[in-house]
């Protein structure tokens, strides 16, 4: 009987090192892959214009709906991964972001576009509370946040690559090869995820039982973590806001002012470079103490300079392409640690929750931002003004972080 017991723990423990290599590799991989898929759109955007005789402030719209599924899906998964399991929501995202970004390919106009982006949308928001609570989970508690931040990684390096691939293939094999192959590698990671993860693990067992007693919502808020909670979205709304406005008009500003589609799709990639040379930055030191005071001070420095890249934009040779990789390194890598940093402020029988929250909070963020940056430009604003005028969402987000810095500590 003793025998059968020791086999019993052995086998789970052994059981429980596999999921501790496997999870955060496969959460690495569909970070990538959701990395890419977000921002795939604004390197595609010049060849669909061209294609379809659309305005660029047109696009605003279309960036628009994608985010907007992204927004639905941060909550209404992360919620359901907390109550009904964080591998099968994940499996359902994964589903969600290969069938409905395939089929952006075969978009005949605009509004076709639109409304298969924001259902791949929905699986893309999904993801990332969900992998973000399964990376900390399976790693030691004082190293979730750190690990959750390099797990993290795997989307600026997504968008990095992704755009590299797209700015070398997109020429031959068109727009619509290129969604056809982000798809199919979403596709592809659902039997990683099925067999490499395991559901949930039960060492929480106490708090999951209130979780289920009360709704994940309700623990958001309780104990004082109320204010803390509004203030975590405010940041994340304006942070997200100033980095897809930059992701998704940035090569679009670049074309505009006579470079190729080609070279300007480079900026995409430079600008996730620099994100993630910030990202592994910070995450070398964000475990040693609290993250938010280093994340908030990343944003306010990553603002000035925001103001700054308007201004090189309009003045060749000046440098654009190394002002872009800084602004990358301060903004976007500071972004990259959204997620730990709902690991680090949420219990962890609510963290998928918490983080698709601010995750769905901070969409919002990244629909306005693409959406008034149509518009302006359709105004004729001028890129030194725009650029200006987005420096200001980043101060308010650096301003909302130091402040959940002071409630964290009181």
């Amino acid at each position: 009987m003793h025998e059968t017991s020791v086999s019993g723990g052995v086998s789970r423990t052994l059981g429980a090192s596999r999921f501790r290599y496997a999870v955060p590799l496969a959460c690495f991989a569909i970070a990538m892959i959701d990395g890419y898929d977000t921002l795939m759109l604004s390197f595609l955007a010049p060849l669909i214009s061209r294609d379809w005789g659309l305005a660029p402030s047109a696009f605003g719209k279309i960036f628009a709906s994608g985010y907007a599924g992204a927004a639905l899906g941060a909550a209404a998964i992360g919620v359901a991964a907390d109550r009904f399991g964080r591998k099968t929501m994940l499996l359902i995202s994964l589903a969600f972001v290969g069938t409905f970004t395939v089929l952006c390919a075969w978009a005949s106009d605009p509004s076709q576009l639109m409304i298969f982006r924001a259902l791949a949308g929905i699986g893309l928001g999904g993801a990332i509370p969900t992998i973000s609570a399964l990376t900390a989970e399976h790693a030691a508690p004082e190293r979730s946040s750190a690990m959750v931040t390099r797990m993290f990684l795997g989307f600026p390096i997504g968008a990095m690559l992704g755009g590299a691939i797209t700015a070398g293939v997109m020429g031959s094999i068109g727009w619509r090869g290129v969604f056809i192959g982000c798809g199919a590698c979403a596709v592809l990671l659902i039997p990683l995820v099925a067999l490499g993860i395991g559901e949930s693990a039960a060492r929480d067992a106490a708090a999951r039982a209130s979780v289920h007693a009360r709704h994940p919502l309700a623990e958001l808020v309780s104990d004082g973590r109320g204010w803390g909670t509004a203030l975590l979205c405010a940041s994340v709304f304006h942070i997200l806001l100033v980095s897809y406005f930059l992701v998704s008009w940035t090569p679009t500003a670049l074309t505009l002012n006579g470079m190729s589609p080609q070279r300007a799709a480079m900026a995409g990639v430079v600008l996730n470079l620099g994100g993630l040379a910030g990202a592994l930055i910070l995450s070398a030191v964000i475990g040693r103490g609290n993250p938010l005071r280093l994340v908030a001070s990343c944003i306010a420095a990553g603002a000035l300079l925001i103001a700054l890249l308007g201004q090189s934009i309009l003045v060749p040779g000046f440098g654009a392409f190394g002002l872009v990789f800084v602004v990358g390194l301060l903004v976007i890598g500071a972004q990259s640690n959204i997620p730990a940093l709902g690991v680090y402020f949420y219990p962890a029988a609510v963290r998928a929750t918490g983080v698709g929250l601010s995750m769905a909070v901070g969409r919002l963020g990244s629909i306005i931002g693409p959406l008034v940056g149509g518009y302006l430009v359709a105004a004729r604003l001028g890129w030194d003004r725009l650029f200006a005028l987005a420096a200001v969402p980043a101060l308010i987000a650096a301003a909302a972080m130091a402040t959940v810095r002071l409630e964290k500590r009181s």
